[in-house]
């Protein structure tokens, strides 16, 4: 048991066995037919009043249920649950068949989702800055700016993405690791800051 009472897992094996199960219930959602892009589970509401247009980018939350990626915490002040804690894996359909190329967590996957697909800023969306990267070695932080980032957001908002629930904090950093060695995802990276 650590500081905080949390206790660790008996045995560590039995979180890769449950690992590899959870990777194939993704692979196989993955590529449904019915699988979503980011692109299906958000939507940009314009505004138009006022100097400047505006928009904001709203989760379609009855996609989000008919998926069954149901709100499972609480985030902020409320009073029943809003969000969505657990692993999100996004696939990229090459000839034909959708691939793993990322896996991510968070306690807040909905918010999350919306930034890698609609961030402004390099910290928002994480993995269209680092494809850019990869393209431009030279890019910075700093030099990064929206016109750089967003073909690949566009690219992003297009993957198929999978939804995992997962509470418990512990398996939650464990599965990250473990399904991007399972599925050989091309864009995690585990160098530390």
């Amino acid at each position: 048991m650590n500081y905080r009472e949390e206790t660790y897992p008996g045995d560590l094996s039995l979180l890769l066995v449950k690992a590899n199960k959870i990777a194939r219930t993704i692979l196989k959602k993955l590529n449904f037919n019915n699988c979503p892009s980011i692109n299906d589970l958000f939507f940009e509401l314009h505004k138009t009043c006022g100097v400047q247009p505006e928009y904001s980018v709203i989760r379609n939350k009855k996609a989000f249920n008919e998926l069954g990626y149901l709100p499972n915490i609480k985030s902020g002040k409320v009073k029943s649950n809003n969000e969505f804690k657990g692993l999100y894996v996004f696939g990229e359909e090459i000839k034909g068949k959708v691939t793993p190329v990322y896996v991510g967590i968070s306690r807040t996957v909905y918010r999350r989702l919306r930034q890698h697909g609609f961030g402004k800023l390099h910290n928002e969306s994480t993995l269209a800055y680092l494809m850019a990267k990869n393209e431009k070695e030279e890019l910075t932080r700093a030099s990064s700016s929206n016109s750089i980032l967003e073909p690949k957001r566009e690219i992003l908002r297009n993957f198929k993405v999978v939804l995992y629930p997962v509470l418990n904090d512990y398996e939650l950093y464990f599965y990250e690791v473990a399904l991007a060695g399972i599925l050989k995802t091309k864009w995690n990276t585990f160098r530390t800051h």
